[in-house]
């Protein structure tokens, strides 16, 4: 509750300066009396309406109320006398008070109408009202009496400027007067916390020179204690006492102290705080609320006895005033503050009072006004419609169109119109009751008043159509069964009355039917009860604040879970009907009734809201509160589990909304999550929540077929015990689903499902009762299960039962298992399980005829087992062997030493262990080509070759089996037959396959033989560094350095090695086995260091001696240094080239290239190279082409080849001939001509052979005239480029225009083009597919690679771009 609100004011009712005020006590409490500076006293009721101004011959020194209120004391500083008013008649009355002092102190007696009056001078008057006696007392005090106070026991203290204080009895008889350190004020009777327990006034507190608090226990009057408090908290202004034996005190500077005056702490602060800026002018307590208020600069601030730590409301004064008094009516429910200005402000605490008929909230909003509110969810809240009272009401009721108000017995009707957006209207009627009202509730038609102990039910308006001559009703005098019980509770809906009593009923009666519908009789007695809407649901809450849903429909009870343990009410959503809320001061639960679940119906808490103080709520809709707050207003607020909250994940947002049931929004939830899990757990609360249809979507997104299938079929079940039972089973929890399927008389089902949970003394037990034709079925289940457990003797049983023995003599027998498939495998079930069990049992005889009377191979081999292990090999072979299990019937046999029996299956037989022992009593025979032949068969080749060794002497056909096996242990033998033989080599060859290295080491020492050893050393896989190390030393030791080397490098000793192998190369005919180990020694170290001696060695810088370039360009080949590899080879090619092996010298530039290639480092080779292999390929075309007949382009070739003839030194004569010969046969003659004068020098003249002399002489002889000027047809032959489309001599490989350096076809050394482009399969060189089909069809090798290709391989190339790069 609040006091923001202010009820009246008064501007300047005593005129410009300060005021001052009193409340009347006693129980009416509702009159307020003020005073100020115009001499007068004014006087207000509840309402603010001024009742009358006395007015005064001088200013007001004091006015006081007695203790019941009923007269107001005045005194003035210019008058003698004492003015009384009384509040019934309001008379004014004037008293002489017998002194001629000014009056400056009034106090009335706290028992009786006894007035103390003290004066200016010290002197002391007594009036007694009801006798009229006037006693004054003279001398009291030498100065001012300034305060005082009256105890319970009519003791009068009286403070004085003396700097004394008297107390007196109610005749003004002094009984003690004490001296103070200064003067007192603010001074009050109270009772101190004491050991003794004296009860009642027995101390007196003061404020002594505004600095310390004076405390003087009566008991002790010689220790009286005095306080002192902290410079920094100011003057002491006020204290007020609370509590048991409490002070609450104001200090100037802002500040307020909860201090104790129990004997063990007295004084000790227990609270402080600055609650003002400034200064602190007032301070007031309020009893009746418990509550305390200061006031200080313009505001003031309210705490809780209960906790004062907190400040439970700031009121700012209007415009800010500076405050100066503060005070509570009686009942605290008026607050009066007076201002600096001269103005009054009363502020109103609204009592907490409404009613609710959704949407309709109408709420007291001040003493005699309502404010009436439309509810509309999602909306702003509406301004409300204001209704003032006839008069302050003590209870409200609302029903659809009318709303009650009334004080005791009294109603007043009023009709707030059939549409929300009318106003209310004036007073419809009024009534009154036969007794106080405790409660009222109404609907359309009717109110319910509860009058305790009865409730009446009355039409509002009797001219109602809807009510015709059903008027009144009163309970319980309507039921004569209730006549005895007290009505404690009730509640209204449009169609029903419901209340309960004080001994547990629980009574619905129907407004239409105009009778009673249903009782209830709970176990104790009913405190109160929250009926839905519709009232087809009914909480109730018992004398064990224990709450119940009642569902008369049903008339069922269902237990509330989590119910607050002080719960104020219940409320039921108005849109979601299974959601309602309990709740007490401080916390609201949100409650789901679940009517349909495997679990049954039960209620779920879902979640807690807080509530702040003050609030409580009116009614819930969607989730959203109404709450009624301080002020008489409400407030909207979301409960937290309708809430989204974004702190929670999102798979516990949607956890949330499965436990509000709300289904269609938490699969929304899942879509956006896209988790399996939370798929899964959708799928399983829909399930228990018998929503087959949700949990249907939620396991197809999980893409659960086989959960799909089983709610497809379970989603148009209607019975509800058989759905429960159901999804029961989907859940796993199989006790409540066969408990939902018997209650349902699904006894079928129920049966089955025993069947599926092994549960077979109950599944037999429900056969018995409602399934007879299931017994023999269920009988060899049963069977079968005990016969899994071990129990064989009741297996036996019950497949004898099963099998129902009595029938096999009967007629009907055979034509049922003809006609009944299902019935015959049942009675061959029955059988297999006899036929085990009688041999587990004992009787085999009866086991084997079965077993053999059914022929199932499965059975045969599970009897035979069985015999087997209790010792019957003879009966278990013959069943292994009845039932095709060979193996197993063999390995009896030959335990058995039953050879003929074992040797008829052993072509059937496919255990190696069989065959080997089989091969070994063959062998024991002298039978060694049997034996041979069985150890094949179980594959052990040793014992095949131990018997060729040892029995036939034949190490051939053994050496072919260790070969095939590559067996150890049958090389070691046949390793020591050779040994014993004399054959050295062979017995090497099979110790080293076996892995006896170091013998086979120690042998080749024996006979000389580690050479051989070595190559076999070379050939074993898993030969180690150490055993090539042992040899390596072997061949150091006999001087032998290219194999040192040899065995150094594949030991990894990469440093001897290459010293051996250098070593070793100065023998001529070891030279080139030694240097090609070295390279691959430095290669594989990859060790720069021994690279470099390496190259200095084949450089000639060691010895002087350069070796052949090969080694050196093999050595940067194998270290991948291709840079270096592509100079060395240009350089070997070229010796090559001028030693006139042309081949040579192409075939190592190819093979360059091509590894150049494989290894993705083309960029390396030179332009150099690619020019000589270009050159030379042309010169080795120009045969192919002679051959093919196209001399046109063998001479376009060798004019080429002749543009560079000083490359070809050791064929100049031969190459030029070629050339004019050629030349001349295509018609090219300037050609011709050219290269023919040049053999016609002297210099080359002498070495032409004398075949093509005189030839070549016409030629020169009989040249056209203008030779030199002509051109051959050849010097005008272009094609485009394949990048920039220039035209291009046939045989330019690089593009004047673009800079592009061009790759040749291999079949006419031509540049390629765009189109009609192929490659040789083999080497990947470009080339016209034509020409290269001709080349190849003529001869079948490619012109470049050399290797065999046929035409129909060649593929077009869509893409030159690659070659082109690869020639850049």
């Amino acid at each position: 509750m609040s006091f923001e609100k202010i009820l009246y004011k008064y501007d300047e009712p005593h005129g410009i300066g300060d005021v001052y005020f009193i409340w009347q006590k006693g129980s009416t409490g509702t009159l307020l009396a003020t005073t100020g500076t115009d001499g007068s006293v004014a006087i207000y009721n509840r309402q603010g309406q001024l009742v009358q101004r006395l007015i005064l011959v001088g200013l007001c020194s004091g006015f006081a109320w007695d203790s019941d209120g009923e007269l107001l004391g005045i005194i003035t500083s210019s008058s003698p006398n004492i003015t009384l008013w009384e509040a019934a008649t309001e008379q004014k009355i004037s008293i002489e008070s017998g002194l001629r002092d000014p009056l400056t102190c009034i106090l009335w007696s706290k028992q009786e109408q006894l007035l103390a009056v003290g004066t200016g001078r010290g002197n002391l008057a007594i009036y007694n009202h009801r006798t009229g006696k006037r006693t004054p007392v003279l001398g009291k005090h030498t100065k001012r009496i300034t305060c005082g106070a009256w105890s319970a026991q009519n003791l009068l203290a009286l403070g004085s400027d003396d700097k004394s204080f008297s107390l007196s009895n109610e005749e003004g008889d002094s009984m003690r007067i004490v001296q103070l350190r200064d003067v007192p004020s603010d001074m009050y009777f109270a009772e101190m916390a004491n050991d003794e327990r004296i009860a009642g006034d027995n101390a007196i507190s003061m404020i002594i020179g505004k600095r310390t608090l004076f405390l003087y226990y009566l008991p002790e009057p010689d220790n009286p204690t005095e306080l002192g408090f902290q410079s920094r908290y100011g003057s002491l202004l006020q204290h007020k006492w609370f509590g048991e034996g409490y002070i609450l005190l104001g200090f100037s500077n802002g500040h307020v102290v909860a201090i104790s005056t129990h004997p063990k702490d007295v004084g000790q602060e227990l609270w402080q705080v600055k609650n003002h800026k400034d200064t602190l002018a007032s301070l007031a307590y309020c009893p009746s609320l418990d509550i305390v208020a200061s006031c200080g600069d313009d505001n003031i601030k309210i705490h809780s006895i209960t906790n004062l730590q907190e400040t439970e409301h700031i009121i700012t004064v209007p415009d800010h005033a500076s405050v100066q008094m503060i005070d509570w009516s009686p009942d605290g429910q008026l607050m009066a503050v007076t201002t600096s200005g001269g103005a009054v402000y009363t502020y109103v605490k609204v009592p907490s009072m409404f009613a609710v008929s959704p949407p309709r909230i109408v709420m007291l909003s001040s003493l005699a006004e309502v404010s009436i509110y439309v509810y509309a969810p999602e909306k702003s809240k509406p301004l409300p419609f204001r209704l003032s009272l006839e008069s302050e009401p003590t209870f409200l009721a609302l029903g659809p169109y009318n709303l009650a108000a009334g004080v005791d017995k009294h109603i007043w009707f009023y009709d707030l119109g059939k549409s929300l957006g009318e106003e209310p209207r004036l007073l419809r009627n009024e009534r009154d009751m036969p007794r106080s009202i405790a409660a009222m509730k109404m609907n359309a038609d009717y109110c319910a008043v509860l009058c305790p102990p009865q409730l009446f039910l009355q039409a509002i308006t009797a001219d109602n159509p809807n009510v015709k001559d059903k008027l009144q009703q009163c309970f319980p005098n309507a039921l004569p069964t209730l006549s005895d019980a007290v009505i404690t509770c009730f509640g209204i809906t449009q169609d029903l009355l419901i209340f309960a009593t004080d001994i547990g009923h629980l009574v619905f009666y129907s407004l239409e039917k105009w009778d009673v519908c249903s009782i209830y009789r709970h176990s104790m007695g009913i405190t109160s009860l929250y009926p839905d809407i519709e009232g087809t649901k009914t909480i109730f809450i018992d004398d064990n604040n224990q709450g119940f849903i009642y569902l008369p429909a049903l008339d069922e009870a269902l237990l509330i879970m989590d119910l607050p343990k002080q719960c104020l009410g219940c409320i039921w959503d108005l849109t979601q009907s299974n959601i309602f809320i309990s709740y007490d001061a401080r916390i609201v639960n949100t409650h789901v009734f679940v009517r349909y679940s495997v679990k049954g119906k039960h209620t779920l808490k879902v979640g807690e809201s807080k509530l702040n103080p003050g609030q409580f709520p009116l009614l819930l809709c969607a989730g959203e509160m109404a709450l009624h707050i301080d002020g008489g207003q409400y407030a909207t607020q979301s409960l937290s589990t309708h809430v989204v909250n974004p702190n929670n994940s999102q798979m516990g947002n949607m956890q949330l909304l499965l436990r509000l049931k709300k289904y269609s929004e938490a699969f929304k939830a899942c879509d956006q999550m896209g988790l399996s899990s939370a798929w899964r757990e959708l799928g399983e609360q829909a399930i228990a929540d018998l929503e087959p249809e949700i949990a249907l979507g939620a396991y197809r997104k999980l893409g659960d077929a086989a959960m799909v299938a089983a709610l497809e079929e379970v989603r148009y079940i209607e019975d509800m015990n058989m759905l429960s039972g159901c999804c029961c089973m989907l859940l796993a929890q199989y006790e409540q689903a066969k408990d939902y399927m018997l209650k349902g008389a699904y006894t079928r089902a129920a049966l089955d499902l025993c069947r599926d949970l092994l549960q077979w003394e109950q599944a037999l037990m429900l056969a018995h009762k409602y399934e007879l034709n299931e017994v023999p079925y269920i009988a060899r289940e049963y069977a079968q299960q005990l016969e899994f457990t071990g129990n064989y003797a009741d297996a036996l049983y019950h497949y004898e039962k099963g099998y129902k023995e009595d029938l096999i003599n009967d007629d009907t027998v055979p034509t049922l298992l003809q006609s009944n498939p299902e019935y015959a495998e049942h009675v061959r079930q029955c059988k297999m399980g006899i036929a085990r069990t009688s041999i587990r049992a004992g009787d085999f005889r009866r086991g084997i005829q079965y077993a053999v009377e059914l022929q199932d191979k499965q059975l045969l081999f599970d009897c035979a087992e069985l015999l087997a292990t209790v010792g019957h090999l003879t009966e278990a072979a013959g069943l292994y062997e009845r039932g095709g299990y060979y193996d197993e019937a063999c390995a009896h046999y030959i335990a058995l030493k039953m050879w003929h029996k074992a040797n008829q299956i052993l072509t059937h037989v496919k255990s190696t262990k069989l065959h080997a022992a089989y091969a070994k009593a063959k062998e024991s025979d002298g039978h060694f080509e049997d034996a041979i032949s069985s150890y094949r068969k179980a594959g052990d080749l040793d014992a095949c070759v131990r018997i060729y060794l040892d029995h036939l002497c034949d190490p051939h056909a053994a050496s072919e089996i260790v070969i095939e096996s590559r067996s150890i242990d049958a090389a070691r033998l046949l390793a020591k037959f050779y040994q014993k033989i004399g054959d050295v080599e062979q017995a090497l060859q099979f110790l080293v396959i076996c892995g006896c290295v170091e013998e086979a080491f120690a042998l080749a020492q024996r006979h000389g033989q580690c050479r051989r050893y070595g190559e076999l050393l070379e050939r074993y896989e898993n030969a180690k560094s150490g055993d090539y190390l042992a040899l390596a030393h072997y061949f150091e030791s006999e001087k032998y350095t290219l194999l040192a080397g040899k065995y150094y490098f594949l030991a990894r000793e990469f440093t001897k090695a290459l010293r051996f192998l250098i070593k070793a190369s100065a023998f001529s005919n070891e030279e080139s086995q030694s240097l090609s180990l070295a390279i691959d020694c430095v290669a594989t170290s990859n060790n720069e260091q021994l690279a470099s001696q390496l190259i200095e060695f084949l450089l000639g810088e060691v010895d002087g001696a350069p070796k052949d370039p090969r080694y050196l360009f093999r050595l940067y080949m194998a270290r991948r240094h291709y840079k270096d590899a592509v100079k060395t080879a240009v350089i070997i090619a070229n010796q090559e080239q001028l030693a006139g092996n042309y081949k040579s010298a192409r075939d190592l530039l190819y093979s360059m290239y091509q590894e150049l290639r494989r290894n993705t480092n083309i960029q390396f080779a030179t332009a150099e190279m690619r020019h000589n292999l270009i050159l030379l390929h042309r010169y080795t075309l120009v045969r192919i082409h002679v051959k093919l007949g196209n001399h046109l382009l063998a001479a376009k070739l060798l004019v080429q080849v002749a543009a560079n003839i000083s490359q070809f030194p050791e064929h100049i004569i031969p190459i030029l001939t070629s050339t004019v010969i050629e030349c001349h046969r295509a018609g090219l003659k300037k050609s011709a001509f050219t290269y023919a004068s040049m053999l016609m020098r002297p210099d080359y003249r002498n070495q032409l052979d004398g075949r093509y002399i005189k030839k070549i002489e016409s030629i020169v002889r009989k040249a056209p005239k203008g030779i030199k000027q002509l051109r051959d047809e050849i010097d005008d032959e272009t094609m485009e480029c394949p990048i920039c489309d220039a035209n291009l001599a046939n045989m330019e490989v690089t593009c004047y225009n673009c800079k592009t350096t061009l790759p040749i076809c291999i079949a006419t050394g031509q540049h390629i083009i765009k189109q009609h482009m192929t490659s040789c399969p083999e080497c990947d060189f470009p080339c016209f597919r034509a020409e290269m089909e001709k080349i190849l069809s003529e001869n079948g090798e490619c012109p470049m690679c050399g290797e065999q290709v046929a035409p129909e391989r060649l593929l077009d190339v869509e893409d030159i771009r690659p070659y082109i790069l690869a020639a850049s």
